[in-house]
């Protein structure tokens, strides 16, 4: 005999920036760039006894406000273990999304790349939303209409 017993899942369907208003859904690239930080104070703190708050920060305003006090470092790899060609692709074309436009051949062989690894994508997943704003950077940097 099978019991079953009802779940309710949330899963955030729009972020808004706390700094900026910027609004961005699932299917946008900054999505996953958002900065959201809730914390629960403890005695003594300057916000109140067991008080807790949160903030969503796009990444611009994330690092306005933390700018000087910043680190960032290069991702480290346990046991020097290489990553999957998958991961090293994704990595190496979010920088030229980032900066929304392939500016030299190098750029362009990298989008390329991923735009192959991304090309059988399933379409509810982010990667065909990745594909497409790939795709319009290899046309504007070629110089080719979508028309």
């Amino acid at each position: 005999m099978k019991h079953f017993k009802e779940i309710t899942v949330k899963e955030v369907s729009l972020l808004i920036c706390d700094g900026c208003s910027e609004k961005v859904e699932p299917s946008d690239y900054t999505f996953h760039e958002f900065i959201s930080v809730s914390h629960s104070c403890g005695y003594g703190s300057i916000h109140g006894d067991g008080k807790q708050f949160s903030i969503d920060l796009c990444q611009q305003c994330f690092a306005d406000m933390c700018d000087d006090s910043l680190t960032i470092t290069e991702p480290t790899y346990e046991d020097d273990e290489e990553l999957d060609e998958n991961t090293m692709s994704r990595l190496a074309a979010r920088n030229i999304l980032l900066a929304k436009k392939i500016t030299n051949k190098e750029e362009e062989a990298i989008v390329l790349k991923r735009v192959n690894m991304l090309w059988d994508a399933q379409h509810i997943s982010a990667e065909p939303n990745e594909l497409y704003q790939l795709m319009d950077l290899v046309f504007a940097y070629q110089g080719i209409s979508r028309d």
